[in-house]
Parts: C-alpha cells; sequence; structure tokens
C-alpha cells in the first residue's frame, strides 16, 4: 500500500474524530484495525483490546495514532477520558 493509501485510510479515521462520531476508542474498531494495529506497532489483538479497555493506551501509542491521523493527541485523550468517566459513573441505589 502506497503512503498516499494509507493517508486516504487513515482521513476517513480523522474525519470520525473531528466530527465527533467517536464517543468511544472501540467505536474506530472496524475501521481497517490491521493496518492501524501494524502502524501502531502492536498485533491486531492487542489493539482491539485496547480499543476495549482505552486506558491501556500508552501516551507512546496516543501520539502515534494523532500522528497517524494527523490530528492532536488531545483529541484522542479527551475521547479516552470521557469514555472511562462514563464507564466509572456509579449507579444509583433506588432503595
Amino acid at each position: 500500500m502506497t503512503k498516499e493509501e494509507k493517508k486516504t485510510k487513515y482521513s476517513a479515521l480523522k474525519s470520525m474524530f473531528l466530527s465527533g462520531q467517536v464517543l468511544r476508542m472501540k467505536d474506530i474498531e472496524k475501521i481497517y484495525p490491521t493496518m492501524v494495529a501494524k502502524d501502531l506497532g502492536i498485533n491486531h489483538g492487542r489493539y482491539v483490546n485496547k480499543l476495549y479497555k482505552p486506558e491501556e493506551f500508552s501516551i507512546k501509542h496516543i501520539i502515534i495514532l494523532a500522528n497517524l491521523l494527523e490530528i492532536d493527541p488531545q483529541i484522542i485523550i479527551r475521547t479516552i477520558l470521557s469514555q472511562l468517566n462514563s464507564q466509572s459513573v456509579p449507579k444509583r441505589n433506588k432503595n
């Protein structure tokens, strides 16, 4: 795959992040997962695991992904923090 083909494919992910379509990291699971995992330097299974447990993304991987997508790493970090905050909200008992 040429550099231009990769850039075109990554533009789809970039658009998703910039338009607010990515509310949870797992929202990008089906978008070129093998290519993204390879470019992050991790295997496919590990990549998918990180999408479902985004706290396991290292800063290094967040920066690499941001560079691949040509976006500010803070966009990815905010997505991860938002997902983690929504998961950790305790449910109230109605007793």
